[in-house]
């Protein structure tokens, strides 16, 4: 049997394919499915390994952070905002995130 480059396919008890690779921070990334066949599986890591080589590849993770959230935290990280700009951008927030 020969061994991978990149990533690594399973045949699962239900007869389905997970395909499986570390992403470029050393984090074991699973498929988001399972596949039908272990071509569509090796198929899958290649895309992802062609998006890691060309610096085109996107953390999964990433999405999982709001947007408000994220800017709340902006702007208490922000030294040195007048309060009255932040009440502004809190504000803002408030009217086009809610």
């Amino acid at each position: 049997m020969k061994k991978r480059r990149f990533g690594r396919v399973r045949k699962l008890p239900s007869g389905r394919w997970q395909a499986r690779y570390l992403d470029p921070d050393g984090i074991d990334r699973p498929a988001p499915e399972t596949f039908e066949s272990k071509t569509a599986a090796d198929v899958w890591l290649s895309l992802q390994e062609a998006e890691i080589v060309n610096g085109d590849w996107l953390n999964p993770d990433d999405g999982l952070v709001l947007l408000a959230d994220n800017a709340a935290t902006w702007i208490t990280e922000r030294p040195g905002l007048r309060p009255k700009t932040v009440e502004l951008y809190r504000y803002l927030l408030r009217k086009h995130l809610s």
